[in-house]
């Protein structure tokens, strides 16, 4: 049977309810142990049992002291048969995975014992052998002078509502160093952390408190002994599970239960933290625990649970990551890498956007593939079913006069199941008016004005709304010269996400046609949306083409084709990644021949849709993080903006009279992936 995880072995089941609390296992399943961290335990000692093998750090002290025979000595030993605290809050920590027993939350961690117990062994009172205390202030000055960023402190002052200017003092000292003091709450069922009379401006950073959840499976409840965080301290304030299997001093397993046993759990996921970001503070990893809490109860911070029960994963995920050129820095969320049919895609995702590194709001670096980002639009079985039902429901209107001519095509859609609800809109339209020898025109042509368009049976000459669909409005004149027809235009159009405007000039004669024009587009490159943020393909583009078209007489066969070249830049912006682009060389082209057959006429032919035939950027994007600089380190990743040459073989039929016509034709890809068919009957009624 498979299992979900090598690492949710018998240990890791051990404490297999409070560690699916806190989604522990995404940790373990990334090696994300907390090595390379030392945690401080000031605390009773710490025995090295056999979970603790090899791991009590040189740096531990024994502060204590030990009385017998009214003779009271510096005792130097940094655990002990009565360690039996100290040793299980360190267990749950830092106990190995190791064959037997149980395992901590950071196994990695390597433990420093701050010993700050008193024993004395003269009493008769078992409940006063051992004292704790002594030395903790400078214990916890100790662990700031040796760079210890986490001090687990499983304690509390004896009285909770008394303040203690040497506590409050203590925690700022090691706030000051930038360490994090994770404080148990307390297990007097109060309103308020132990501690908050001591908590101020100074200290406030630095000091985490920890209250402890019941382990019912089904709901977050605080448990029956645990404080609340109270209003004082709910800013600095987590929760955790309140029970975890532990070991003991004589290296058995025990249920160990408290806000002391909650407050390891919190020092473990700080070391997880350190470990994989050594650039850090305590202070940050605290900052991070905080802001990554699964807010629970009332929702925000609140006076029970604080901001709510700590979650591994979501505290070793990325924050509000941003993405970097070197120049300047802008969130991932929300970037979108969108491009253009006529941009080639091998191999560009992956060369572009492959293995990069950014960092969090925190500093953290992350290393992931941001390729699944580039967006290719591309359509689907409803745009399909759209084009179908706008062709089936299309009309056309028209009327002309020795000075005027006027045409509209026109289609509907049903907008709701009601039969009645139906949509009529434009396709297209032109109006002409003759002034002396010159037509004064304005025309509109959108997407669902042909069907022969879209499926490649008779590919338009209409270089405008090739490179840029949104231009689909035309104001122009037509006057005689040359023998020909002269044609100047002013494009323009605008549609949700960008707009085009620009200018043609064209000249006709016979089946002589020929066309140059510039088209100047804002937030789109070729029509389509360039996306969003650092990611974008530009703010849209500047392109001058030409264009030339003739239809010629072979026979009974007629023979018609286009080419057309043009030249694009991108427009740029500091923010990108994409910090150069060249000029990208684009081409288009199609070839027809038509003959009369069978009453109707047929047709061959292939056609090139617009693609980039030529044309390099550059991407610059973090590609690694130098630790001693604490800084991104960047790389310069040339790509080829060159589309594939793909061109569609078409054949198609047409057969007409006054009342009927008749319009089939398929279309395909030289691979055959792509292949279309199309077939239309319209019927006139008088």
């Amino acid at each position: 049977m498979p299992t979900r995880s090598a690492q949710d072995d018998t240990e890791y089941r051990r404490n297999y309810t409070s560690f699916e609390y806190v989604n522990a296992l995404y940790a373990l399943d990334h090696g994300w142990t907390g090595q390379g961290v030392k945690v401080a335990v000031v605390d009773d000692g710490v025995k090295e049992v056999s979970e603790l093998s090899g791991k009590i750090s040189p740096l531990s002290k024994d502060y204590g002291t030990v009385t017998q025979h009214s003779v009271t000595t510096d005792r130097n030993v940094i655990g002990d048969q009565y360690s039996d605290h100290g040793t299980a809050v360190a267990t749950v920590i830092a106990g190995l995975n190791n064959g037997a027993g149980m395992q901590g939350i950071a196994p990695g961690v390597e433990i420093v014992a701050l010993r700050i117990s008193e024993i004395d062994l003269d009493t008769t009172d078992p409940e006063k052998t051992e004292t704790l205390g002594i030395g903790l202030p400078d214990a916890v000055d100790y662990a700031g002078a040796n760079g210890i960023k986490v001090i687990n402190a499983s304690i509390a002052k004896l009285d909770a509502e008394v303040p203690d200017p040497e506590w409050a003092d203590m925690v700022a000292r090691y706030t000051a160093k930038g360490g994090l003091f994770v404080n148990a709450a307390g297990n007097e069922s109060g309103a308020n952390a132990v501690g908050y009379l001591d908590f101020n401006a100074s200290n406030r950073d630095g000091w985490l408190f920890v209250v402890a959840l019941e382990g019912t499976e089904t709901s977050y409840e605080l448990t029956s002994y645990s404080n609340q965080c109270g209003t004082t301290v709910m800013d600095r304030c987590v929760a955790a599970m309140g029970s975890n299997v532990a070991t003991d001093v004589n290296g058995a397993l025990v249920l160990f239960s408290g806000t002391s046993s909650a407050t390891p759990m919190v020092s473990g996921l700080a070391a997880m933290i350190l470990s994989k970001w050594p650039q850090l503070s305590g202070v940050q990893a605290g900052q991070v625990i905080l802001n990554t809490a699964r807010d629970i109860g009332t929702p925000g911070v609140d006076p029970v649970f604080g901001h709510g029960l700590i979650d591994v994963q979501a505290a070793l995920s990325p924050i509000n990551p941003t993405l970097s050129n070197g120049v300047t820095s802008t969130s991932v969320q929300g970037s979108a890498l969108v491009l253009p049919s006529a941009v080639g895609t091998a191999a560009f995702a992956a060369k572009a956007l492959g293995e990069v590194t950014v960092l969090d709001a925190y500093g953290r670096d992350f290393a992931g593939d941001l390729s699944g980002m580039v967006v290719r639009p591309q359509a689907d079985k409803a745009w399909l079913d759209r084009r179908m039902m706008v062709q089936a429901n299309a009309g056309v209107a028209a009327f002309a006069t020795p000075r005027m001519r006027a045409s509209a095509g026109f289609s509907s859609l049903r907008t709701s199941p009601g039969a009645d609800q139906m949509r009529t809109f434009l396709t297209n339209g032109e109006i002409a008016v003759k002034s002396g020898k010159a037509w004064m025109t304005a025309k509109y042509n959108s997407g669902d004005s042909v069907s022969d368009e879209f499926l490649g049976l008779a590919p338009s000459s209409d270089a405008v709304f090739a490179y840029s669909p949104v231009a689909n409005l035309s104001v122009g004149a037509r006057y005689p010269l040359a023998g020909g027809m002269l044609g100047v235009d002013a494009v323009a159009g605008r549609s949700d996400y960008g707009s085009a405007i620009g200018a043609l000039v064209s000249w006709q004669q016979g089946g002589t046609s020929l066309k140059s024009g510039l088209i100047d587009e804002q937030g789109v490159v070729f029509g389509t949306p360039t996306g969003r943020g650092a990611l974008r393909f530009g703010d849209g583009a500047r392109t001058v083409f030409g264009e030339a078209a003739q239809v010629l007489p072979l026979g009974r066969w007629r023979l018609s084709g286009y080419a057309s070249l043009g030249a694009t830049k991108l427009k740029m912006a500091n923010d990108m990644l994409l910090t150069q682009a060249g000029t990208m060389l684009t081409s288009r082209f199609g070839l027809t021949i038509s003959r009369a057959w069978q009453g109707g006429r047929v047709s061959l032919g292939v056609a090139q849709p617009l693609t980039v035939v030529s044309g390099r950027g550059t991407y610059t994007l973090g590609s690694g993080y130098d630790l001693a600089s604490r800084s991104l380190l960047f790389s310069s990743r040339p790509v080829d903006f060159s589309g594939r040459i793909d061109p569609l073989l078409t054949i198609g039929y047409e057969r007409g009279g006054p009342r009927s016509s008749l319009r089939l034709g398929v279309a395909s890809t030289t691979d055959a992936q792509d292949v279309r068919a199309l077939g239309t009957w319209r019927l006139t009624l008088h």
